[in-house]
């Protein structure tokens, strides 16, 4: 196993990166965390609240600094405020008083869920307590959003310093058919989802590697159909400034029970799959890194 230098602030991030060796890639789980802030009040039931969450991509993805590899983990749950979501993507009805920048919600925020979502996944039940004031929303962006991608952006920043290079990948879990509060509710779901924002957010050969890869263990793997990429990837996606960004799908139903939450016997088999991806990819960047110099 890797030696590796943990960071972890209580609530906010888990940072886990090589202490030596490593490759110029970070990946990183914005909407899996459960650490729930003492001031989360829901009138959904808690398994209505965990719908939301991307369950056990933390897990999936645990083992990729054993191959040089970064993981930074968001620890609190996109219930409460959504790290892939950009900071003025919400409904201004949700919120108590005017803020200091205008809100510009997207159809996230028509369906419920934008940087704060007022409906569950899974039935679209009311979520938050209503409406939130001005100072909890500024709180919520300030002491979670914000050091979460500035740690990001942080670790891609001397990644490329170092290495002259540096790959960004986005990890998330999406149902196995759409849910309600998604355009394409009821709509299956192939067994993962690459996204790069139709090109904008890396170069193709990157989105190659990882679609090849995946499908060449046994996977239906497509790219841009269900999910083309959210905030992490458009925030710290930068090509040309050589930051190259790209977003990963897993179904859920091929390593948890979507109704228990439970992990099925699979998961090992899962998570080894994406260890080994890691460790390709990490051996990708390495090499990228090495013609570039």
């Amino acid at each position: 196993m890797t030696e590796t230098a943990q960071h972890y602030r209580p609530g906010v991030l888990h940072r886990i990166a090589p202490a030596r060796d490593a490759a110029p890639l970070v990946f990183d789980i914005p909407r899996s965390g459960r650490e729930f802030p003492n001031d989360f009040r829901s009138p959904a039931g808690f398994d209505e609240v965990k719908s939301s969450i991307s369950m056990y991509v933390e897990a999936l993805f645990s083992q990729a600094p054993d191959h040089g590899a970064t993981w930074l983990f968001a620890c609190f749950p996109n219930a409460y405020i959504d790290a892939n979501r950009h900071e003025n993507d919400i409904d201004p009805s949700l919120i108590d008083g005017g803020f200091d920048t205008p809100f510009a919600p997207t159809d996230k925020s028509d369906l419920g869920v934008g940087l704060i979502h007022s409906v569950s996944d899974r039935t679209k039940a009311p979520l938050q307590q209503l409406p939130i004031s001005v100072a909890d929303l500024r709180r919520r962006l300030d002491e979670f959003y914000w050091p979460y991608h500035n740690e990001l952006s942080a670790i891609l920043q001397t990644m490329r310093e170092r290495a002259g290079l540096a790959y960004h990948v986005s990890c998330h879990s999406m149902a196995s058919i759409a849910r309600a509060v998604s355009k394409d509710a009821g709509a299956p779901r192939s067994d993962f989802d690459i996204g790069d924002r139709h090109g904008e957010t890396c170069d193709r050969e990157f989105v190659d590697t990882v679609q090849k890869f995946l499908a060449g263990l046994g996977y239906d793997v497509t790219i841009n159909k269900h999910f083309a990429g959210a905030e992490s990837i458009h925030k710290h996606g930068n090509p040309a400034g050589g930051i190259q960004s790209l977003q990963i799908e897993t179904r859920r139903g091929l390593y948890m029970n979507e109704e228990t939450y439970e992990k099925r016997a699979e998961f090992d088999k899962i998570r080894d799959h994406l260890t080994q991806l890691a460790a390709h990819l990490s051996g990708f960047a390495k090499d990228k890194a090495r013609h570039d110099a």
